[in-house]
């Protein structure tokens, strides 16, 4: 018995030294069930939703977190219980070899009246050494309607989280939509995006379309009032920022199954590549744009690889690249006006490439089977705005016929002849075409603007009407670009 005692005695004098002994302060990263967390407030209720945040040690000692904070500290909209601690702050938290605490986050009904569409904050956990390693926090600021993904797929080094859309859907125009991730539309789907509507995507994310997209199919929209996708961002000072959204995709990318892809009345602005067609080997255009605009993309506007579309009454201005450039493909460019005049362009507005170099820096051919350009304007702040990059083992098909062409009349590579009716006829050269105001993306027709009365009838007849509406029959000849003055 009194070995018995003493044995007891041992073990009850270790654990009362265990449990005298504070642990050290986390060094090693701690592991997370997720690294954002996504709060789908209902604020026509008083009651918020509740998510849970799991925080596993994965070294073999015990360790001490410091503190477990809101990012935002006393000022933060979302509250959270530290294994059973609430607070917006919880200090000197201990946590086990190989074990987890939870966390239970929610948000207040408050938060309804913060400026932005969507109120984010982050749960920073303070480690040994000033490290320290964060869990973001989302949720609604507004009502709107909000697309969260549910599933992520790895490519190479990204994982890109997205959601699916496998059956036909209209997305209602009465609040804005909110897009976290990426939007999968199905191949057997059609998403319809009505006129009005108003999608913010939120940084990285994007839509990819196997099936089909139609914003504005009936026409309902009108110049002033478009189908927007934009950022999430509404401070004032972000309305014209570039790459705002598009992830690993770009903002909005075609598959080359998709089929029957029609952007009507649309305005894309601030995005890092706005819109991009994949590989189209039909015969028959899968996308078409009208009477859309798109602006201030940090990359480029519109990305064809060897993507097949059709274009009428389309603006493409102010991106940090270029306006359109094709890797290949088949386009058809009816009074469209590209033009971009930021600061230190490194590259043109237009590019068109019938070949690519793979990574042993091999050329590889990709046809540029046909590219037209009719009664267009395609001017900038460079000495030319046309780039254009051919290999003569394959197709390099392209026609700017009755274009206001900015462009060098003998460049020093030779990569294009101007005196070649293949390729340029009818070409209005160097002279500016008075946009009312490029800086803020007006590209419409001052009143002596060269542009005026300079369009074949031929390719006007098929744009009678110009992308506000306007009659293109005015004084007789069609102007080019998209805009046409009739005051």
């Amino acid at each position: 018995m009194r070995k018995l005692l003493s044995l007891f005695g041992l073990l009850l004098l270790l654990w009362n030294c265990r449990k005298e002994t504070t642990p050290p302060a986390a060094a090693q990263q701690l592991e997370f069930s997720q690294d954002t967390i996504f709060l789908d407030t209902v604020f026509t209720t008083i009651g918020s939703s509740t998510r849970i945040l799991k925080v596993k040690n994965p070294a073999n000692e015990d360790v001490r977190i410091p503190m477990i904070r809101l990012g935002r500290g006393n000022a933060s909209y979302f509250r959270m219980n530290v294994n059973g601690t609430a607070g917006k702050s919880v200090a000197d938290i201990e946590l086990l070899a190989k074990d987890s605490l939870y966390i239970l986050i929610e948000v207040t009904a408050d938060v309804m009246g913060a400026p932005d569409l969507l109120y984010t904050d982050s749960i920073v956990f303070d480690l040994q050494g000033n490290q320290q390693q964060d869990v973001q926090l989302v949720t609604l600021a507004k009502n709107a309607y909000f697309h969260l993904p549910d599933r992520a797929d790895t490519i190479g080094n990204y994982i890109v989280p997205y959601s699916v859309i496998a059956n036909d859907t209209t997305w209602s125009a009465d609040l804005p939509h909110v897009v976290y991730g990426y939007v999968l539309v199905g191949e057997n789907a059609t998403l319809t995006i009505p006129a009005e509507t108003q999608v913010h995507f939120h940084s990285g994310s994007g839509m990819i379309v196997a099936g089909s997209l139609q914003t504005d199919p009936l026409g309902l929209s009108d110049y002033d009032q478009p189908v927007v996708f934009q950022g999430d961002r509404l401070e004032p000072w972000y309305a014209d920022v570039p790459g705002q959204w598009g992830g690993l995709f770009g903002g909005l990318l075609f598959l080359g199954n998709s089929q029957n892809n029609v952007l009507n009345n649309t305005l894309i602005k601030n995005a890092t590549i706005a819109v991009r067609l994949d590989s189209n080997n039909s015969g028959t255009s899968n996308v078409r744009l009208s009477n859309t605009r798109i602006y201030n993309s940090s990359r480029v506007g519109l990305y064809g690889g060897f993507g097949h579309l059709e274009a009428e009454n389309l603006v493409v201005g102010n991106s940090g690249l270029y306006d359109f450039f094709a890797l290949g493909g088949r386009y058809q460019f009816l009074h469209s006006t590209f033009a971009s005049f930021g600061s230190g362009r490194s590259t043109p507005s237009i590019g068109l490439f019938n070949f690519f170099e793979d990574a042993a820096g091999n050329e590889r051919v990709r046809e540029l089977l046909d590219c037209y350009f009719g009664n267009c304007i395609i001017y900038g702040n460079r000495d030319t705005e046309i780039l254009i990059g051919e290999n003569s083992q394959g197709a390099h098909n392209y026609l700017f016929r009755n274009v206001l062409l900015r462009v060098e009349s003998d460049p020093e590579d030779n990569s294009y002849n101007l005196n070649d009716p293949t390729h340029f006829d009818q070409i209005v050269q160097n002279q500016d075409p008075a946009f009312r105001n490029y800086m803020v993306n007006r590209f419409d027709l001052d009143t002596l603007s060269p542009a005026m009365d300079m369009g074949n009838l031929q390719d006007g007849s098929l744009v009678p009407l110009d992308i506000q509406g306007k009659l293109r029959s005015f004084n007789g000849l069609p102007d080019l670009g998209a805009y046409e003055r009739i005051e």
